[in-house]
């Protein structure tokens, strides 16, 4: 018996120790991924010994995915890229893609950015010059060893016909640096980022491209998992690699140096001389107690002092009462600049000056009386108090509101008290100086309506300084929209102290009101606390556990999304949709009627919706101040529900216009609520500022989102492998017997591997939009002159060629370079690369363009103004652009077989460039009829497809240049 009792004890003692064995087995183990980490602008670890950067964070989202645990190995990523290849370590971050790579490594499917690479020197290092690349003959130019920085360095080298001498270097970035610094390198390549963090000088850019994540060629079940999560990453967050590049890799340490020729013009002149209205609080203002400049460009100007890091700014100022005064003083040279103006590039080429970017956006709003809030139109007739020598408020409406009529009065009170006797309909307020003028505007029972319009400040300098022009810009975008809202938040309100004395003879009501009401809380408080200590207790508990929104009683964004998540993995999962709900212009709100009427509107919105959400099980929360999420059971009507808060709104906003806007998600099976509020968010976004309040996030919308990211994320790799092909279209000269082929113009369609052909429509104005369309411009440049150049050597005859400049291309400063190499790059005479630029480019920076376009026409290129008649043209516009040909859009040509008057209107046309000397090209013709009716009319040049297709290459030799050889 007691043998048996001995073994059942080591039974249960070895079953005891094997239970715990056993449940830790069950724990799924990890898969390690061996990492490279590189100390460069990817990877950075600071003084603690914690780890950042773009390339740590975007592994860090990939493991929330992927479930990975890195390991670490450290060295230069010349040193990484070799143990890469070797099988050595797993995972590299910023790997550009090379054929040659290719076949020893594996690349993300998905590109995880983009980089611009930049030549850097020391500080003390006088004899390398910007604008000069010869003096980059004969130095040392350090690279990273087997890197795309070496290819791109000696293409650009090559292509400017210099003779550097390029050393690979296998150390780390801090090194490289290092290295720089002692002069044992006399330049360095690498991204464009250290401009900014580093201690190095930035001479010019020498080429861009995409990264990847490169992969151990032996691992394709890590790039499987790789891609997976890279997918998911990106349609939850389609910028999340623009987010990371602006938040680490923003480049905008190159406004941090000044060029020799601006360091040249400020030594030389001295401090610069700002001119100022010395009573425009919080824009600027004369302290009366110092005397001195206060305000938002006080700040500006002590932070621009120092900004330079290759040069120290000095600035003086002086107070002028009007602008009139301050604009005479600077045509007098007593100032070198003036601020704040607002002035639409005419206005300043009629007063003798050139107007600065931006320094600040402010909206506009209009102070009426308040029993005659009938709201703003550009149809309405109004009459508006001007105060007079003020050409920034007579700016404005000119643009906005040129129906409006004006009349004058010497000072801002005046203009007020105007407005309250009926002398004229309201007066002009930016939304910075609402709280100063408050006083004014409840003195005269003035409401504030907003226009819906902004206003830009600037600084005016004159047309010549061209040098102070570029400082100013280059300073003002190096201080921060944070630090300029601040310092315009700060002397937003007005500071008058008021006496004890006088605020009770002006509030004693009140003061009585206050006292009692205090008396009265206090006993009630008292008899409320004794009864209801213990429950206060409990509740104080519930509060702390679900943490509340302590404004609207609704969830905060934490305990929000965990409940949400815990409803969708209820099985079976519950279908609930979601919606988020924005107030437009919430700040806007605050400062015209105060944070507690704010706070108000957002209780009484907060109360409607846990009201809804009682009907129907839902659960809400209020994120971002002026946001509100809710998750709950599909609804029938959902502009229903948004009049139903919206009109709860409208019973508490009596004297303010407050509108909502909403997006929806509906559900859908084994989407999670992060990604759905996400679309909601998006949907919700697209009708900002619209008539139109409600969006629903449908497969459309989806689809669209989801093809726009794919071609942006596709674009660098369909350059690369030049999946982008340029169609060619035939031009003919028909004044002079039968049609004779007199050029072409080069069109760009996009041959995807998966997606097939995308026309230019479905494409180009996504890349106008963000800023890309310069790569794709770029590349149909090279191929047309490559193409000139081959029809030159085939047929002997060299056909001019029409390319798109966009408004993107314009404004570049390298772009004549650019040209210059191509046309170099091919021997041709820039005559036959002609530069169409279209009609709308022509309304935004007017002179800046004027001026490039000045400077390419006196090189020889031959300049087309494209799409004329599409837009908002002048006839001013159209003598004061120098362009060689006008292109009449397609629009006008279609009806005039059938229309009299759309034929006479091409005649005017013609009659107009006729007597500027400027030939015509007419698009889109496309039957005989047309064609003779604009030869009989005089129109020098056609096109369409009465003649041909764009055509590919190939085809274009067989169908017109073949038969014009015949």
């Amino acid at each position: 018996m007691k043998r048996l009792s001995m073994y059942l004890a080591c039974i249960l003692i070895a079953l005891t120790c094997l239970a715990p064995l056993s449940a830790q087995a069950s724990i799924p183990q990890k898969k390690k991924v061996r990492v490279g980490w590189y100390e460069s602008a990817f990877h950075r670890t600071d003084e603690f010994g914690r780890r950042s950067g773009y390339g740590y964070e975007y592994q860090q989202r990939i493991a929330t995915f992927t479930g990975w645990e890195y390991e670490y190995v450290e060295g230069s990523w010349s040193e990484l890229l070799e143990m890469l290849m070797a099988g050595e370590i797993d995972l590299l971050s910023d790997v550009s893609y090379t054929p040659e790579r290719a076949e020893k490594i594996l690349y993300s499917a998905q590109r995880m950015g983009s980089e611009d690479y930049h030549t850097f020197i020391s500080p003390s290092n006088a004899e390398i010059r910007p604008d000069d690349f010869t003096t980059f003959n004969g130095k040392l130019v350090g690279v990273n060893k087997n890197s795309i920085q070496a290819k791109l360095f000696t293409e650009w080298a090559r292509s400017h016909g210099l003779s550097p001498d390029v050393v690979e270097l296998s150390v780390k970035t801090p090194e490289m640096l290092e290295m720089l610094a002692n002069g044992e390198i006399d330049v360095l390549v690498t991204l464009d980022a250290y401009g900014k963090t580093a201690d190095v000088v930035p001479v010019c850019k020498i080429g861009s491209a995409d990264s990847f994540f490169g992969i151990n060629l032996n691992r394709p079940d890590i790039k499987q998992e790789l891609d997976t999560a890279m997918s998911r990453l990106l349609e939850e967050n389609r910028y999340f690699d623009q987010q990371l590049a602006a938040k680490y890799n923003s480049s905008d340490g190159f406004l941090n140096f000044l060029t020799p020729e601006e360091k040249k013009w400020f030594n030389a002149h001295g401090p610069i001389r700002v001119g100022y209205r010395k009573d425009y609080l919080p824009f600027c203002g004369l302290d009366k107690s110092s005397g001195r400049l206060t305000g938002a460009l006080a700040d500006f100007l002590t932070f621009a002092e120092t900004c330079e890091k290759n040069a120290q700014l000095g600035f003086t100022t002086q107070a002028y009462d009007t602008y009139e005064a301050g604009m005479k003083a600077l045509a007098n040279g007593e100032i070198d600049c003036l601020f704040p103006v607002s002035l639409s590039p005419y206005d300043g080429e009629q007063m003798g000056v050139i107007i600065t970017d931006a320094f600040v956006e402010t909206e506009m709003y209009v102070a009426v009386r308040t029993a005659d809030r009938q709201g703003v139109s550009p149809d309405r007739e109004m009459t508006i108090a001007l105060i007079s020598g003020n050409p920034n408020f007579e700016s404005f409406l000119m643009d906005y509101f040129p129906s409006w009529k004006t009349k004058y009065y010497d000072d801002v009170p005046s203009g007020f008290q105007a407005v309250g006797s009926g002398a004229v309909d309201g007066v002009l307020v930016s939304n910075y100086r609402l709280s100063r003028l408050g006083e004014l505007s409840l003195r005269n029972d003035l409401s504030a309506l907003t226009t819906g319009k902004t206003m830009s400040l600037a600084f005016a300098v004159r047309r010549e300084d061209d040098r102070l022009y570029s400082i100013l810009n280059k300073t003002s975008q190096l201080m921060s929209d944070a630090h300029i809202n601040a310092a315009l938040t700060d002397y937003s309100f007005h500071d008058d102290r008021v006496t004890v004395e006088e605020f009770l003879r002006d509030n004693m009501y009140l003061v009585l009101g206050i006292v009692a009401g205090i008396a009265l809380i206090i006993i009630l408080l008292l008899l409320w606390t004794i009864r209801t200590q213990n429950r206060a207790n409990k509740e104080r508990e519930l509060i702390s556990a679900v943490e509340l929104d302590s404004l609207t009683r609704l969830y905060n964004r934490n305990f929000f999304f965990e409940y949400a998540n815990r409803i969708h993995r209820r099985s079976p999962e519950p279908e609930m949709d979601a919606i988020v709900i924005n107030i437009e212009q919430f700040h806007s709100v605050n400062e015209l009627n105060g944070r507690e009427f704010g706070d108000h509107v957002l209780q009484i919105l907060g109360e409607e919706i846990r009201a809804f959400l009682n009907e129907t099980d839902g659960i809400g929360a209020r994120f971002d101040a002026d946001r509100f999420d809710i998750f709950c059971r599909p609804q029938q009507d959902y502009q229903a529900l948004l009049n139903r808060f919206q009109s709860k709104v409208n019973q508490v906003a009596h004297n303010a216009t407050i509108n909502l806007r909403m997006g929806v998600t509906p559900w859908q099976k084994g989407t999670d609520p992060v990604l759905q509020f996400d679309r909601a968010r998006t949907a919700c976004n697209k009708v900002r500022g619209s008539e139109k309040h409600l969006m629903v996030y449908d497969n459309e919308l989806q689809k669209q989102e989801q093809l726009n990211q794919r071609l942006i994320n596709d674009l660098g790799k369909g350059i690369q492998e030049h999946e982008f092909k340029v169609f060619y279209q035939p031009k003919y000269s028909i004044q002079n017997g039968a049609p004779k082929l007199a050029s072409a113009e080069a069109l760009i369609r996009w041959q995807h591997p998966e997606l097939g052909l995308i026309p230019p429509d479905a494409f180009i104005p996504l890349f106008e939009r963000n800023g890309q369309i310069r790569e794709i411009d770029k590349y149909v440049w090279n191929e047309a002159a490559k193409q000139i150049d081959t029809w030159k050597q085939k047929y002997g005859i060299a056909l001019p060629v029409s390319v798109n400049l966009s408004r993107v291309d314009a404004l570049d400063p390298n772009l004549e370079q650019t040209l210059d190499d191509l046309v170099a790059k091919y021997k041709l005479e820039r005559k036959f690369l002609n530069l169409e630029i279209t009609e709308s480019a022509y309304t935004e920076n007017a002179d800046q363009l004027r001026d490039t376009i000045y400077r390419l026409r006196e090189k020889g290129f031959v300049i087309e103004m494209d799409d004329f008649g599409s837009g908002y043209s002048s006839l001013n516009m159209l003598s004061s652009m120098p362009i060689d040909v006008l292109k009449m859009d397609r629009a006008f040509i279609q009806n005039i077989e059938h229309s009299e008057k759309d034929f006479r209107l091409v005649e005017l046309i013609l009659d107009i460039a006729r007597s500027l000397h400027v030939p015509v090209i007419a698009e889109g013709v496309e039957t005989e009829a047309q064609m003779l009716m604009l030869k009989n009319a005089g129109c020098a040049l056609v096109q369409g497809f009465y003649f041909s297709r764009p055509l590919p290459p190939d085809d274009f030799e067989k169908k017109v240049l073949g038969k014009r050889s015949a």
